[in-house]
């Protein structure tokens, strides 16, 4: 949720009303005749105003918005050494990488030894081929900075560009991995790349098949690979090897980009190259953390590698992935703007901006942005699952079931990956009353990935709420929370589930424990009532019925929540159990 800049608070504090002879007598004000009131006149935001409007935006991710907050402050008080700092460092957040180095020389006066800093100059004289320069700037980073180990790729591509090359393999020689383990492959792209610089072409062709056929699975190491075998006149090489690639994970899109026709010959390796693919590790390594805590130093790093290398779309690709983490949209979208055309990676950036136009309630854009991918690429799924994904997110049920028939039709040979893509489209059979042909999509879901919680959750739920299969259907529940036991969802599915078995008590004890796991769902909270009211527990029912309703529910259920609030269950607001259920159908035949 987005907070409220406190400068515009604080701004709102300090408006000052301007009252002319406000000390004159009510008689006197009375007999004069009405006169225009200015317009109130905004206060400048103050030293502290703009701090905290900067803290905000940062805590929000919005870099650009806090960067004008301090540049603000800046002018202000210009010779604050913390200001400096954080103008600084907002400055590289928010890609703005030419005004952040004009700060880096004061920074560095009151904090010599900063990373960041002396890492930003380094980088500045690497676009301008100073290598010596970068070389002695990188010398004063501390021992506490971010590059690591990394740090003496870095000094070996620097040595490269001073023509230095047996200083470079020195460098080389002290990182080297053991020999035949895949880790290896990365450092052998950077011995070839600069090997590939000092004119041994034979060195550098070993290398890189070496790096082939360490790390067969790597995309960065196979386009690597296939870039230099071409630069190398092995134009025949590099395409088998993407076409393999492509064959085996799908992504022939990039691999056409890298192979076809009009594929421009890969540029030459340089150190502004090499360094930037070291910076883009470093960000990938911060940016793996899997409690998100150093997402922003991962789009410091992103930055500088694009910074180095505008054309490292792998780089902006994951910038717009954070961006998209952080909730800034224009943002993220903005940065695949910077894929362009000629790009590999060209069809992500389209089939992503689309996705991300939904989110900022483009719906319409972006399913007519995405229907156009579908058509221009008719052997590819991936368009066409993001279409029928986005449908079925907004309930629309019969579009996505056609574009998830688009999909599938498309599948020469579906494999165990291609689990969802079923599901999905049984969920939207099932919301279209196509029970038959719903189950089927389940079913091969699971063939597919037999062990698949949420498809062994929803087909085992229908099957017990349709009165079928019922001990199948309730071991696939008991599966499925094996797999997933603090699933609240699923949870609720298997208290649900003995709820229709007319096993209340069972289903007490199931439906309390996935309130527990997710309290907020309006939906469990509304199945709990019932059951408390089914074993005598009536206050108690009315209780999360009433909190159900605040729970924001569908809205086909506010009307029935509140007739059980009014008058209970009864037969008009109730499912009946499923022996129940058969028993009327009998009746009724």
């Amino acid at each position: 949720m987005r907070r409220t800049p406190l400068a515009l608070l604080s701004a709102a504090l300090l408006l000052l009303p301007v009252a002319a002879h406000a000390q004159q007598r009510p008689q006197q004000q009375q007999n004069r005749p009405p006169q225009t009131q200015p317009a109130p006149r905004l206060a400048p935001i103050s030293l502290s105003g703009r701090y905290l409007a900067a803290r905000v935006g940062e805590q929000d991710h919005d870099y650009d918005a806090a960067a004008d907050q301090l540049d603000q402050a800046l002018l202000q008080t210009p010779g604050d050494p913390d200001l400096v700092y954080g103008a600084f460092r907002l400055r590289l957040y928010a890609g703005r990488f030419d005004s952040a180095i004009e700060l880096a020389p004061a920074v560095l006066r009151a904090r010599p030894g900063d990373g960041f800093a002396n890492l930003a100059l380094a980088v500045q004289q690497i676009r301008k081929g100073e290598y010596k320069a970068a070389e002695q700037q990188l010398a004063r980073i501390g021992t506490e900075n971010q590059l690591g180990v990394l740090r003496e790729y870095v000094m070996a591509w620097l040595k490269a560009g001073e023509k230095d090359f047996g200083a470079a393999r020195a460098f080389l020689a002290r990182l080297k991995p053991a020999a035949g383990e895949r880790a290896e492959a990365p450092a052998l792209v950077i011995e070839a790349q600069i090997d590939e610089m000092a004119g041994d072409k034979a060195a550098a062709e070993a290398k890189y098949r070496r790096a082939a056929s360490l790390d067969r699975n790597g995309l960065r190491t196979t386009v690597a690979v296939a870039e230099g075998l071409r630069r190398l006149g092995k134009d025949a090489d590099a395409r088998e090897l993407l076409r393999v690639y492509g064959t085996k994970y799908s992504d022939s899109v990039v691999m056409d980009g890298l192979m076809g026709p009009n594929a421009p010959m890969p540029k030459p390796p340089s150190p502004a190259s090499g360094i930037a693919e070291i910076l883009f590790d470093i960000g990938g390594i911060l940016g793996s953390d899997p409690r998100a805590q150093r997402n922003d130093l991962a789009l410091i790093f992103y930055q500088l590698a694009t910074t180095l290398k505008p054309d490292q779309d792998f780089g902006w690709l994951m910038i717009a992935g954070l961006y998209e983490q952080f909730q800034q949209i224009p943002k993220a979208i903005a940065a695949l703007g910077r894929i362009g055309p000629t790009s590999p990676l060209y069809w992500q950036a389209r089939l992503r901006t689309a996705a991300l136009d939904a989110q900022q309630d483009k719906f319409d854009q972006a399913v007519s942005r995405l229907k156009a991918l579908v058509a221009e690429k008719p052997e590819r799924i991936d368009a066409a699952l993001t279409l029928a994904d986005l449908l079925r997110g907004k309930e629309k049920w019969a579009d996505a079931v056609a574009a998830y028939d688009t999909a599938i039709s498309r599948l020469k040979n579906p494999e165990d990956r291609h689990w969802q893509i079923y599901f999905g489209r049984g969920i939207a059979l099932e919301r279209t009353k196509n029970w038959p042909k719903a189950e089927a999509d389940m079913k091969k879901a699971l063939e597919l990935s037999p062990e698949q919680p949420y498809v062994l959750n929803y087909l085992g739920y229908s099957w017990i709420d349709q009165g079928l299969h019922l001990e199948e259907g309730m071991k696939m529940l008991e599966r499925a929370t094996e797999l997933r036991p603090d699933d609240g969802a699923i949870t609720d599915s298997v208290g649900w589930a003995y709820y229709r078995l007319g096993q209340f008590e069972k289903a007490v004890e199931w439906l309390e424990r996935a309130i527990e796991q997710k309290g907020d769902d309006a939906t469990i909270t509304e199945h709990l009532g019932d059951a408390y009211w089914h074993v005598g527990r009536k206050r108690e029912a009315r209780f999360q019925w009433d909190r159900s309703l605040q729970q924001k529910p569908d809205k086909d259920r506010v009307p029935i929540i509140k007739d059980k609030l009014e008058n209970g269950l009864n037969a008009g607001n109730d499912k009946p159990t499923v022996y129940e259920k058969a028993a009327d159908s009998k009746q009724g035949g």
